[in-house]
């Protein structure tokens, strides 16, 4: 065996294999990452390969990779970008995170392992790896949309991370949780967060514009990883991790409005560390733990690889993605990373778990970092295809959804609802302050009662429990009045949003109430997710379970009756919907802002299909326009005559004036492919949306 001695013979051993095993997979036209994981195993110390780098070693190299890839990524964002994502990829975060730390603590549990250890799985399965997907993504060159909804929620994702390590480092230390800590965490990240953008805003942009009027790329290369390592540098030194401080550089560099040719110049040495990082994943898989765990293996894979498209998936949807867009999110982000070793380290270092979920963590990661690749390119026909089922119904409310949200976020945003959200905040920690305070006092309180009221011990359990549950209804009261009065301040903004200066919308009760009773079942799934993920370690297994089974069946049942009222509303309104259409069919096709405006569901886009269009004669279903841009027909005016809420199999015509329901940009989509010459199949209409 020929072991590594220095750096030099490290990055020889690293990168030649890694060559040579990228071709390979390149030939056979598998993802490079795929490779550089397997090259990683050849160089590493529990395969039987006569090359043997330096774990430690390659370690260390491999945060350059981790450095420059999320560098990269930053460079591609903007402080506008971020503000914008920040309602939405704050959302799917709150629910993805909240769901996963319950399945893994569930899973902990059912395999005998301590409450503690049962926590820190539920983190480390929660937080998927911003580098792994950042260089897949890369690789697969996935939509604009699309890349910026997953690396949102990523980025969200990592804010998150630290909270929750410091949080589960004073359980771990036995200093306990409380308010007070919570509040100084927060309070340190939002500090550290507003410092660094702030300070940076008014010094990294202007030095890169004048590293760039030498016009020398040298010059300007150095002056942009200098800038960046000097960031990574100062989170690491507050506490944070290199990754979140290489974000935040590429974002603020990119502010000076050199991004693109910065981002040109690095790729080289993005590429080479980046092989090195994941040369080092695949360095750290140990057959020996798949082997001596691999029920509790398999469990936590079908956790992270299930657990993140429902949980993402659900999120996504409910925060205005198409249903393509959340499932091709969920598949993206189906493995964990970087932060998920810190946690499972620091609970090592704690003493709360033992070193079997630190190498399971890295067996977990190893494996979804292969699948990753695959996951990203299937998503699109995964989400095709359960889109494509879903019913008519469902799939118009989440268009008519989607537009929406869009004009809230686009035009005007709620300020009133502060008061909402705080109360119910406050709602959240005094059932959470319950439940803590029943489990504390349950025995003590269970004699009290025995002895004040003389009945037996299964008796006094139960009226126990029933004081409990008594006691939790006030703040649920108040979680759900709040979460109705916060829906009902966010439906008039959009309302306003929505009214055009030369086709005012016509609001009427019954529309207003659809967009309500949808946004407050957003609300309140997400808070009653959030509650269970805190209170999970205070429950049974089969109490979590039964609670979980509820709530996604209540989410259902609304998600199904609202989307029933709304195609039953739409075809009360057909009359008027019909006069909105005829009074803008001669209207220029030209001028895409024209909207439409129906009585009953907002603003409405429309499209014609135009002479030698390739969608003439072919079916709705086949077209698929709801799949591929996220829009629904909702009418058809065509010679006079008018067809409300077509289905699957009405034809296209020449001249068909369309009314869609939708964001801008899947209606602008959507007339991209109506203007195609020929539609052959889905991956050419896909082809035009990417």
């Amino acid at each position: 065996m020929i072991i590594s001695h220095n750096f030099l013979e490290d990055l020889a051993f690293v990168l030649s294999v890694a060559a040579v095993v990228s071709v390979i997979f390149q030939a056979l036209k598998q993802p490079v990452v795929v490779g550089y994981l397997v090259a990683g195993m050849m160089v590493g110390p529990y395969f039987p390969f006569p090359l043997f780098a330096d774990i430690d070693r390659i370690h260390k190299l491999s945060e350059l990779g981790v450095i420059l890839l999320m560098f990269a990524l930053g460079l591609e964002f903007s402080i506008r970008k971020l503000i914008e994502l920040a309602p939405s990829c704050g959302f799917i975060t709150v629910v993805q995170v909240a769901v996963m730390m319950w399945l893994g603590y569930e899973i902990g549990r059912g395999f005998g392992w301590s409450q503690l250890e049962g926590v820190f799985t539920g983190a480390i399965l929660a937080i998927s790896s911003t580098t792994i997907v950042a260089k897949a993504f890369a690789e697969e060159k996935v939509a604009k949309n699309l890349s910026e909804l997953v690396f949102g929620v990523t980025l969200f994702e990592d804010l998150a991370a630290v909270i929750i390590l410091a949080v589960l480092t004073a359980i771990a230390t036995g200093s306990g949780l409380s308010p007070k800590l919570i509040a100084i965490t927060v309070g340190k990240l939002i500090f550290f967060l507003a410092a660094l953008i702030g300070g940076g805003l008014i010094i990294v942009p202007r030095a890169i514009r004048l590293a760039a009027r030498f016009e020398r790329d040298e010059t300007l290369v150095v002056a942009s990883i200098g800038i960046c390592f000097a960031i990574s540098m100062i989170a690491e030194l507050a506490g944070y991790s290199v990754a979140l401080g290489a974000f935040l550089a590429g974002v603020l560099v990119s502010e000076s409005g050199h991004a693109p040719k910065i981002e040109h110049l690095i790729a080289p040495m993005r590429d080479i560390f980046g092989a090195v990082f994941f040369v080092s994943v695949g360095m750290m898989l140990d057959p020996n733990v798949l082997i001596a765990h691999w029920p509790a293996l398999i469990a936590l894979l079908a956790v992270v690889l299930f657990g993140k498209i429902i949980a993402v998936g659900l999120g996504a949807m409910l925060s205005g993605s198409p249903t393509r867009i959340a499932i091709q999110a969920g598949m993206s982000m189906a493995q964990i990373g970087e932060f998920s070793f810190i946690i499972a380290s620091a609970g090592l270092q704690q003493g709360a778990t033992r070193s079997f979920l630190y190498s399971l963590a890295i067996a977990v990661s190893a494996i979804t970092t292969f699948t990753t690749p695959f996951m990203i390119r299937a998503s699109g026909h995964v989400g095709s295809f359960v889109d494509a089922r879903l019913p008519h119904s469902v799939r118009t409310l989440q268009s008519i959804y989607d537009s929406w949200l869009e004009r809230m976020r686009a035009r005007s945003r709620p300020s009133n609802i502060r008061g909402p959200v705080t109360l119910i905040a406050l709602g959240i920690a005094a059932v959470i302050g319950i439940a803590i305070g029943y489990e504390l006092t349950y025995d003590r309180l269970e004699t009290f009662v025995m002895g004040a009221t003389g009945v037996s011990d299964d008796s006094a359990a139960i009226l126990v429990q029933a004081m409990a549950l008594v006691l939790t209804l006030l703040p649920g009261v108040i979680i759900w009045r709040n979460a109705h009065r916060c829906a009902e301040r966010i439906a008039v903004s959009i309302y306003q949003a929505s009214a055009h200066p030369d086709h005012p919308a016509e609001v009427d009760h019954e529309s207003t109430n659809l967009l309500i009773r949808i946004l407050e079942t957003s609300i309140v799934f997400g808070a009653a997710t959030l509650l269970l993920a805190i209170i999970a370690p205070l429950m049974s297994l089969f109490d979590g379970l039964a609670v979980m089974v509820i709530i996604v069946t209540g989410l259902l049942v609304a998600v199904w009756r609202i989307a029933r009222d709304l195609y039953a509303l739409m075809h009360t309104t057909s009359g008027a919907l019909v006069q909105r259409l005829e009074r803008v069919r001669e209207l220029s096709p030209s001028n895409a802002t024209e909207i439409a405006d129906s009585v009953g569901v907002g603003a409405l886009m429309w499209a014609r299909v135009p002479n030698g269009s390739g969608a003439i004669g072919m079916k709705l279903g086949d077209l698929n326009l709801h799949a591929i841009t996220g829009v629904s027909i909702m009418a058809i005016v065509r010679d006079g005559h008018s067809i409300v809420m077509p289905g699957s199999e009405e034809v296209l015509h020449a001249g068909d004036t369309l009314a869609m329901a939708g964001s801008t940009e899947a209606v602008a989509a959507a007339r991209d492919i109506l203007s195609l010459s020929s539609v052959m199949s889905l991956g050419a209409a896909e082809a035009v949306v990417q």
